[in-house]
């Protein structure tokens, strides 16, 4: 009986690779690897201005302010932690892949601002207005859940990205 799940979800305007259970066995297996970080998630976003390091890591304590109704660095947050690695430098862009090592709601598009390097299209966290948020999940690494068998997908980055 196939009974889809979802295992995790992406920002409602954020493109990109998902996956989903067949079942419910299925998913709790997936479930237990995603809390245990056998994972491995690639990104690749377009972020205003020049990044200078050729790569690195942001971390910084996400938490929710119930004011605003919206997840930030917050003193007292969860530990959070991504790595970046530039693709390539634009006029006034640079094109990032990254890889969150904790997985916070909003998790990249919060760490590119914090840092100063808002995602193009991200009007909640000071993005420039865009198509749309500039935002990708290329490629996903992950155990199959069956076997003992690594699997890696890839996705393709939108044009508008790589334009």
């Amino acid at each position: 009986f196939i009974r889809p799940h979802l295992i995790h979800r992406l920002d409602r305007e954020t493109s990109g690779l998902m996956i989903i259970g067949k079942n419910a066995r299925v998913s709790k297996i997936i479930c237990s690897h995603f809390k245990r970080r056998l994972f491995e998630k690639r990104y690749i976003a377009l972020v205003q201005g020049i990044v200078k390091e050729d790569s690195g890591t942001i971390s910084a304590p996400i938490g929710r302010y119930d004011e605003l109704r919206r997840w930030n660095i917050k003193s007292g947050g969860k530990e959070s932690e991504s790595r970046f690695k530039v693709l390539e430098r634009r006029i006034d862009k640079t094109l990032l892949e990254l890889e969150p090592v904790t997985g916070r709601t909003n998790q990249l598009r919060i760490h590119c601002a914090h840092i100063g390097h808002p995602i193009l299209g991200d009007d909640w966290y000071g993005g420039s207005e865009f198509k749309r948020l500039c935002l990708h999940a290329s490629g996903i690494t992950f155990w199959h859940p069956t076997g003992n068998k690594k699997m890696h997908f890839e996705s393709k980055s939108p044009d508008f990205i790589l334009e």
